[in-house]
């Protein structure tokens, strides 16, 4: 069974947002890049409140989610992005995804 996690962040007043997004950005390439594990990764800012971002990452299993909890790619993002942190929230439910038309979540290939 697949694991979706969804951070939930929220950037202080007078963050550096390029460099906390930059720091977003570099995570999600290495997640794409890196990991075959990872079904999908998405980064979200919200329109109205542009301190305000959220992570979702659908994983194929718990071994994939171990597996990046410990990469070097975690490490660079903890350090860049976390001082420009106000508060953050994690939600990990084990689930599968589902698109509408009933077939499971397939990996995105981005173009670079």
């Amino acid at each position: 069974m697949s694991v979706t996690i969804v951070n939930d962040y929220r950037l202080k007043a007078g963050a550096d947002k390029d460099e906390a997004m930059a720091a977003a950005a570099e995570l999600v390439r290495d997640f794409n890049d890196n990991h075959p594990g990872v079904q999908l990764t998405l980064w979200l800012e919200d329109q109205y409140e542009p301190l305000h971002h959220f992570h979702i990452t659908v994983f194929d299993d718990q071994n994939a989610v171990d597996k990046i909890r410990s990469s070097e790619g975690i490490d660079r993002f903890v350090k860049r992005f976390y001082p420009h942190m106000d508060q953050a929230t994690h939600l990990a439910p084990t689930c599968d995804v589902w698109l509408l038309d009933g077939h499971g979540v397939k990996k995105v290939k981005f173009k670079t």
